[in-house]
């Protein structure tokens, strides 16, 4: 089939449409195109048809937990039809930021998109935020982890909003979280991130090992109304435990400030260890068998290299796809 074939909308001149919409900061391109397309009264799947050629996959009605790569030239109609300059769009929208990294896969003379799972975590904004700004639809958006509450409404902004008002030490983890990330970087924050919640869920898969920690967790789970059962990666862990997760992260900052942390006179490693289980509110005199810590830091004597390339960390709340670390 041609191109025309597929989607003549896209070889057309590209028009200005009637109602403009202001995209919110980080968002999905899936989510503003909707957005967009739902203001001036058209199906989203007929813009993005507007917008360019579909490369493998084309718009669906399952779009919006996705995100798009464009060309230069589909970018230039999506400018044209929005009334806003491609500038503005790029430093509001980041996929178009990254588009210009992936797009090599693309034609460049004809305008065309490629719809694929996000890279990085689409989030739906706070309700009652977009409420306040007048937008009845549902945004999505990129947001790095410190991000990821909602401070004035209380709200855990993930592809389920939930509301966290009721264990108030998860906000006040995010603004250690925040202070963390100004004081040094995402660099570093994503790498003590990453170790944290590869320590935690150790004992978030068996927390019988800890018997503080289970009965903390558990107590979190009541007041959150989430699932009783652990599982170490999900995203009700992550909820539940999180203000352990910032407070080890805070604790691992030194090792990545300094390669040689452990040569300094003074510094030994089993110190540290008992250090970290003190902010944990842990007995550090306990090493119980299969301890996470004495695992993390055996992790860490084996393979320095990755253990220091953030492109190897665990999480993906940078708000950066992995293709860009």
């Amino acid at each position: 089939m041609s191109r025309v074939k597929h989607a003549p909308e896209a070889l057309s001149v590209a028009r200005s449409l009637c109602i403009p919409v202001r995209p919110w900061g980080g968002e999905s391109l899936p989510s503003y195109v909707a957005r967009l397309a739902q203001a001036n009264r058209i199906p989203h799947t007929a813009l993005w048809r507007c917008i360019g050629v579909p490369h493998r996959a084309g718009a669906s009605s399952t779009t919006l937990p996705w995100e798009a790569t464009l060309n230069q030239p589909a970018v230039a109609r999506l400018a044209v039809m929005s009334g806003i300059p491609v500038e503005r769009l790029r430093k509001a929208l980041p996929g178009l930021s990254w588009s210009i990294r992936e797009a090599s896969a693309l034609p460049t003379d004809v305008p065309t998109f490629w719809m694929r799972q996000a890279h990085s975590p689409n989030a739906v904004i706070c309700r009652q935020c977009t409420l306040r700004r007048s937008i009845s639809t549902q945004v999505r958006a990129h947001l790095s982890l410190p991000d990821i509450v909602c401070h004035r409404h209380h709200t855990w902004q993930t592809p389920e909003p939930k509301d966290i008002s009721a264990v108030p030490e998860i906000a006040r983890a995010q603004r250690r979280l925040r202070k963390l990330r100004k004081t040094h970087g995402s660099h570093i924050m994503a790498c003590c991130v990453r170790d944290a919640r590869w320590i935690i869920s150790g004992w978030a898969s068996i927390p019988s090992r800890e018997p503080m920690l289970e009965e903390l967790w558990q107590h979190r789970r009541i007041k959150l109304g989430l699932p009783h059962w652990f599982r170490s990666w999900d995203l009700t862990t992550h909820i539940m435990a999180h203000p352990e997760v910032v407070t080890l992260a805070c604790a691992l900052v030194p090792i990545y400030l300094d390669p040689l942390f452990f040569k300094r006179p003074g510094i030994r490693e089993w110190k540290f260890k008992r250090h970290l289980r003190l902010r944990l509110g842990l007995d550090p005199r306990r090493q119980p068998t299969g301890d996470p810590i004495n695992k993390f830091f055996l992790a860490v004597q084996t393979d320095r290299a990755r253990w220091r390339n953030p492109k190897s960390a665990m999480i993906t709340e940078t708000a950066t796809p992995r293709t860009s670390q």
